[in-house]
């Protein structure tokens, strides 16, 4: 028996080409679907602003113990390290959220009643924070959240610099700056999509790496002064 290859070759490829176009046909609008919406978050979207208060807010006083004085090596600069009350401590926030992550922006004060050996006196301690903060279950009324920054603090002691020349004697106020990290979580409860109440435990470590007192002269830290804060912390925002 002979046969002709040219009329196999053909006859094979039709049915071939013929799937070819059929699968074509049924994978085509697969590829065209758009993907599905994601579903709504909870919390309105946007800028917002609030309030929030840490309740038990010091230093730990590693450091700052109210019992150790700073000099300066060769000079006659001297700066007190006084121990610090706990206290409440309130911030104002600002920040931008874009479901699930907000960048947050906030501003701290605090005035201490400081302490150093039988001596009383005053310290404020100020920070700047660049927060980014994360949530999670974001289509609930409950979102748990954490939050991951940087800080940038100051603490001024008041009258906590002198000199110990004596032709000189001046007395003026201690600063004390350096950067800082901050951590957080908690839980924030959505009264509405634009009103928000949150809970949370706030730590912090700080570095002061630099000193200025009485003689108004920089000086850097060696070695730098390692401090830690922790609290709770309670806020409230309105996002327009």
């Amino acid at each position: 028996m002979r046969y002709d290859a040219g009329v196999m070759t053909s006859r094979m490829l039709r049915p071939l080409g013929a799937s070819l176009v059929l699968l074509a046909l049924g994978v085509t609008p697969v590829f065209a679907q758009d993907p599905p919406p994601k579903p709504p978050g909870f919390a309105k979207e946007g800028m917002y602003v609030g309030v929030a208060g840490l309740p038990n807010f010091s230093l730990d006083g590693v450091t700052f113990d109210g019992r150790t004085l700073y000099r300066e090596i060769g000079g006659p600069e001297v700066a007190i390290l006084p121990k610090l009350d706990t206290g409440p401590m309130f911030r104002i926030v600002t920040g931008f959220r874009a479901r699930p992550a907000a960048l947050e922006l906030s501003y701290e004060r605090r005035e201490h009643a400081a302490s150093f050996l039988d001596n009383s006196g005053t310290a404020a301690f100020n920070a700047f924070n660049v927060d980014a903060k994360i949530f999670f279950r974001t289509q609930d009324r409950i979102q748990p959240y954490v939050v991951a920054g940087f800080a940038f603090p100051w603490l001024t002691v008041h009258n906590g610099s002198f000199s110990n020349d004596t032709e000189t004697a001046e007395v003026d106020d201690a600063n004390f700056t350096g950067p800082a990290a901050n951590l957080e979580a908690g839980v924030t409860f959505f009264v509405t999509n634009r009103i928000g109440i949150s809970g949370g435990y706030h730590y912090r470590y700080i570095w002061f790496t630099n000193y200025r007192g009485v003689g108004e002269k920089e000086f850097k830290l060696v070695p730098w002064f390692g401090e830690r804060t922790n609290s709770a912390i309670v806020m409230g925002f309105y996002t327009f």
